[in-house]
């Protein structure tokens, strides 16, 4: 694999973040108000591209609108609810249902055959994150407060 080559994808999963004492906010004069803090809980940047194996660039937007603007970092952090991932994963559906949407493509990675011989190992990018969302999904569904940013 090519470690320089970025995505253009980030993907972190937050909690409500569990303070162990109190804090006093010296400019208030009470105590600070800790339900906008937020901790990491998960950090995920794919390999590539995402986007690049949807063909279609209505489909691309769609995608985009409905991962990158949804989940943006500056939206309120209960409209990012991890449970809202359910209708982006419902885009990629609709979007590989259709042959003419979506493609395979080849990987910079390279697999070595029992005779020596070397393969382009292929990779279908968008089906890959979509496999990817639906496992955050079912990891931290049930953890409470937990919410998504996409940037």
């Amino acid at each position: 694999m090519n470690s320089n080559s970025s995505s253009p994808l980030r993907l972190r999963v937050w909690r409500p973040y569990r303070l162990e004492k109190e804090y006093l906010d010296t400019n208030k004069n009470a105590l600070v108000d800790v339900t906008s803090f937020q901790e990491c809980l998960y950090s995920w940047e794919p390999f590539g591209d995402p986007f690049g194996s949807v063909t279609s660039s209505e489909q691309t937007q769609r995608l985009r609108e409905e991962l990158m603007e949804k989940f943006a970092p500056e939206r309120p952090v209960d409209e990012r609810g991890i449970e809202n991932l359910k209708n982006a994963i419902k885009v990629m559906d609709y979007i590989l249902s259709s042959k003419d949407n979506s493609s395979w493509g080849d990987s910079e990675d390279v697999g070595y055959l029992s005779n020596g011989e070397n393969v382009n190992l292929r990779q279908h990018q968008l089906l890959a994150l979509r496999q990817h969302i639906q496992w955050v999904c079912d990891t931290f569904v049930n953890v409470p407060g937990v919410n998504v940013s996409l940037s």
